[in-house]
C-alpha cells in the first residue's frame, strides 16, 4: 500500500501508525482582485519543487475555465510546475476570448461571491489549486498583453495573495494526530525577474487577516467548495466547514488575527527565522482526534496604506505592525528612521494602515481523502509530449484503473496509478470514461472529452457555456461535455453547435429552457458568445380523489381534503398522504378500499394519481361489551349490567353511543394491577371509561 502524506517542512517525527488511506497536502482557493490598472487575460500559478503529477484538482468555474497544466525541468533538481488559466487570442479579430475588468471601484470581502460567478466581471477571479508535497514557493500573477507583442501574454505585477502551507504529525502513543497551518509573506520575485542584489531589505508589506475555525469535521469539502462567504448571499458555499452534530448543521466558533507580512530577504535562508522577520504566521498544533478531520482557514489580505512616515525610510520595513480593534487604524506609536539617518516618532493609532482588500485565500487540509477524479481533463498538441496529469486523486493506492470509449491514440492511463500520459497523435475530440477502484474497495467514474489541436493552426476564440436548474423537481442537463449534476459548464471553441437535453428524473417534469434557448425541445445553438442556459424542472402533480360508500355518513380529512365538501385534489409527486374517516352519529367506519386498506389511518405516498373510498355503516342499536377478570377482585359497570368476579367472563350488551364506565376492586389483600383493551389498555387506573361505538373487549388484572 502506498501512503502520501504532506509535510510542510521537514521534521524529525516519532514512530507511529498514519493513516491508511493517501493523504492530500492542500486544498487552496482563493479571491483575487485585478489591480494591474489594465484588464487581464489570464492567470498563473508556479509551483516549486513539485511535479505535475502532484496537481490534484483545479478550480474552473471562472471566466478561463480549466487551466493548462505545464511542468518545467530545465533544472532537474528543481522542476516548477506551471498552472495557467488563459484567454484564447485570435489574430483575425484583434480579440481575446475572456478578460477581468478593471474594478470600478475598490471591492470589500463581502463582495468576494461575485468572484465565482462568471456571469459577472466587476474585476476580480476565483482560482483554485489542489496538490500533493510541498512546494517550497508559490507564486501567483496577473497575466496582462505585452504592448509590443499583442495577442501576447506577459505577466503582471505579482499578486500577494499567500499560500498557507500545512504540517501534519502521525499519531504516536496516547499524542492525536495534529495539523499546524502556516503562512509565508509573499516571496521575493523570481531572480529572472529582480536581480537578488537589487531587491531591498525588506519586501513589500501586506496584511493577512486570518479567520480561523475552531471546529472540524470529517464532511468531504470539495475544492469547489472553498468559495467566498457572503452573508448576503442566501445559497453561499460556505467556506466554514460547518460541523453537522445529529442532522443540524452547527456554525464552528471563528477566531481573528492580523499580521502584517513582509519578507526580511537577508534572512530567508536563516533557519531560526523561516520566511524572514514578520514573514511567517503560524498557529498552534491542532489535535486531529479521530485522525481524519477536514480543517479549513481564510486569509484575507489587504494592502498596507500606512503613511510614508511609518516606513523605515532606510530599510523599507513597516513599523506600523499592529491593528486595532476597528480594522482600521494601526496601535501604538513607533519609533522611525529616516532615510538621512535621523528618527522620528510616529503614532500608529490616528493612521489608516489598513488599505484596500486585494483578496483572500480559502485552504483546506484532508489527512485522509476519498477517491476522486478530477473535473477536467486539458486539450493536447498534436505530436507534442502531453504534460502527465494525475486524475485519479485521493482514496487508498494503489489503483485498479480502467477506461472506455475513445482514448485519443498515444495517449494512456496508467492502471495502478491513474496518471494520463503519452503524445497524441491524431487531431479530433475524444470522449471516454474513466473507472477507478481503490485498495479499499471505493470506486468512482467519470466521463470525459479531450481534444487534440494543431498547435500551428490559427487559434479560435472560446466561450463558456453554463447550465442551471431551477424549479422544485429535479433533473439532468447534459450534452457539449456539460452532465449538470455534476459538471454544469464547458469552455468550447467558437462556432460550437450545442445541442443539451433535459431530462427530468423520476417524479418530475422538464417545463422548459430559458436564457439563451426557449422552449421544451433539445436546446440548441451555435457559441459565438459566453450563454447561460437554465432548465426547469417542477414535481409532477398527481390527482388524489376520496369517495365514500356505504349505509352510514361521515367526513375524509387530511391534506387539504375535506370530504364533506372537498373530495379531490392534486399533490406534488412523493407527497406523504394521511387520511382520517370520522363516522357521523349513528354511523360507524368499516374500512377503506383503493389505495389503502384496513380501519385505521389512510397512509400513502402518492407516486401517481390515486383514490381510496371510505366506507360508512349505519350501526347497530347497540355493541356487546365483554369483561374477563384475571386474579382476585371484581369489576362492575354503570350503566349497571357488569357484575363481573374472579376467573370469570362477563358480556352485556349496551346501547351505541353511549358510555359505560367500568370499576375494579381488589379482594381483600390484593391489588389492581392494570386493564388490557379497548382505550384503557395498560392503564392502572381503577375505573374505565369505554365508549359503545363498537364490540369490546376489556380484561382487568389483580395481583
Amino acid at each position: 500500500m502506498k501512503t502520501r502524506l504532506f509535510f510542510a517542512i521537514a521534521l524529525a517525527l516519532a514512530a507511529g501508525p498514519v493513516v491508511a488511506s493517501t493523504a492530500y497536502g492542500d486544498l487552496n482557493n482563493f479571491d483575487v482582485v485585478n489591480d494591474t490598472g489594465q484588464p487581464c487575460h489570464g492567470f498563473e500559478i508556479e509551483l516549486d519543487d513539485v511535479h505535475s503529477t502532484d496537481v490534484t484538482y483545479t478550480y474552473d468555474w471562472n471566466h478561463y475555465g480549466a487551466p493548462k497544466i505545464t511542468e518545467d525541468n530545465s533544472d532537474p533538481a528543481h522542476p516548477r510546475v506551471f498552472v495557467r488559466y488563459e484567454a484564447k487570442y485570435s489574430a483575425a479579430t484583434g480579440t481575446f476570448s475572456a478578460y477581468t475588468a478593471v474594478p470600478a471601484a475598490p471591492l470589500s470581502p463581502t463582495n468576494g461571491h461575485m468572484c465565482t460567478d462568471p456571469s459577472v466581471n466587476e474585476g476580480c477571479e476565483h482560482f483554485g489549486v489542489g496538490y500533493y508535497g510541498t512546494p517550497t514557493v508559490v507564486r501567483y500573477n496577473w497575466l496582462v498583453e505585452d504592448p509590443a507583442a499583442p495577442g501576447t501574454l506577459i505577466h503582471g505585477s505579482a499578486v500577494n495573495v499567500a499560500t498557507p502551507t500545512w504540517t501534519y504529525y502521525a499519531p504516536v502513543d496516547a499524542q492525536p494526530a495534529q495539523v499546524v497551518a502556516v503562512i509565508q509573506a509573499p516571496p521575493p520575485p523570481p531572480p529572472e525577474v529582480v536581480p537578488p542584489a537589487a531587491l531591498p531589505k525588506f519586501g513589500e508589506a501586506v496584511w493577512a487577516k486570518e479567520i480561523k475555525t475552531s471546529s472540524k469535521n470529517n464532511q468531504v469539502v470539495e475544492l469547489k467548495d472553498l468559495v467566498s462567504d457572503d452573508p448576503n448571499v442566501a445559497d453561499d458555499k460556505n467556506w466554514l466547514n460547518d460541523n453537522p452534530n445529529d442532522g443540524v448543521v452547527v456554525q464552528p466558533e471563528v477566531e481573528i488575527e492580523w499580521r502584517l507580512m513582509q519578507t526580511e530577504f537577508a534572512k530567508l535562508n536563516d533557519p531560526a527565522n523561516p520566511g524572514g522577520a514578520n514573514g511567517e504566521l503560524a498557529g498552534a498544533p491542532e489535535a486531529l482526534a479521530n485522525g481524519d478531520e477536514f480543517v479549513t482557514r481564510r486569509y484575507e489580505f489587504y494592502k498596507y496604506a500606512g503613511d510614508p512616515q511609518s516606513v523605515d525610510g532606510e530599510t523599507g520595513e513597516a513599523m506600523c505592525d499592529a491593528v486595532a480593534p476597528d480594522g482600521v487604524h494601526g496601535v501604538g506609536t513607533v519609533r522611525v528612521t529616516d532615510s538621512s539617518g535621523g528618527a522620528h516618532d510616529w503614532d500608529c493609532s490616528l493612521d489608516a494602515v489598513v488599505g484596500e482588500y486585494i483578496g483572500a485565500q480559502m485552504a483546506g487540509f484532508n489527512v485522509a481523502a476519498v477517491l476522486g477524479l478530477i473535473d477536467h481533463i486539458q486539450d493536447g498538441n498534436l505530436n507534442e509530449a502531453y504534460t502527465d496529469r494525475t486524475v485519479v486523486v485521493g482514496g487508498n493506492t494503489p489503483y485498479a484503473v480502467t477506461t472506455s470509449g475513445d482514448l485519443p491514440a498515444g495517449m494512456v492511463i496508467d492502471a495502478t496509478t491513474g496518471v494520463l500520459s503519452g503524445t497524441p497523435s491524431a487531431l479530433g475530440t475524444y470522449n471516454f470514461t474513466v473507472n477507478a477502484t481503490d485498495a479499499d474497495g471505493a470506486q468512482i467514474g467519470r466521463a470525459y472529452a479531450m481534444k487534440v489541436v494543431d498547435p500551428s493552426a490559427p487559434a479560435l476564440l472560446q466561450y463558456r457555456l453554463s447550465a442551471s436548474r431551477t424549479g422544485n423537481g429535479s433533473g439532468t442537463v447534459t450534452g457539449n461535455g456539460i452532465d449538470c449534476g455534476v459538471t454544469c459548464s464547458a469552455t468550447l471553441d467558437e462556432g460550437t453547435g450545442v445541442a443539451l437535453t433535459a431530462t427530468p428524473a423520476t417524479g418530475s417534469a422538464f417545463a422548459g429552457w430559458s436564457g439563451a434557448c426557449n422552449g421544451a425541445a433539445t436546446c440548441n445553438l451555435i457559441l459565438n458568445a459566453d450563454a447561460t442556459v437554465t432548465a426547469t424542472f417542477n414535481l409532477k402533480q398527481f390527482a388524489l380523489s376520496v369517495a365514500k360508500a356505504g349505509t352510514g355518513s361521515g367526513t375524509v380529512t387530511g391534506n387539504g381534503i375535506d370530504c364533506g365538501a372537498i373530495c379531490s385534489t392534486s399533490l406534488d409527486y412523493g407527497t406523504a398522504v394521511t387520511l382520517t374517516a370520522t363516522p357521523a352519529g349513528g354511523s360507524v367506519f368499516t374500512g377503506w378500499s383503493g389505495a389503502c386498506t384496513g380501519t385505521g389511518m389512510c397512509a400513502t405516498t402518492l407516486d401517481g394519481a390515486k383514490s381510496v373510498t371510505a366506507t360508512f355503516g349505519t350501526a347497530p342499536a347497540s355493541y356487546t361489551l365483554s369483561v374477563t377478570v384475571s386474579g382476585a377482585g371484581s369489576v362492575t359497570s354503570s350503566p349497571k349490567g357488569i357484575n363481573c368476579g374472579s376467573g370469570m367472563t362477563c358480556t352485556k350488551s349496551f346501547k351505541t353511543g353511549s358510555n359505560v364506565t367500568l370499576t375494579a376492586k381488589p379482594a381483600r389483600k390484593h391489588t389492581f394491577s392494570k386493564w388490557v383493551g379497548s382505550v384503557c389498555n395498560n392503564s392502572t387506573a381503577t375505573t374505565c371509561s369505554v365508549p359503545v361505538t363498537q364490540n369490546q373487549s376489556v380484561t382487568a388484572y389483580f395481583n
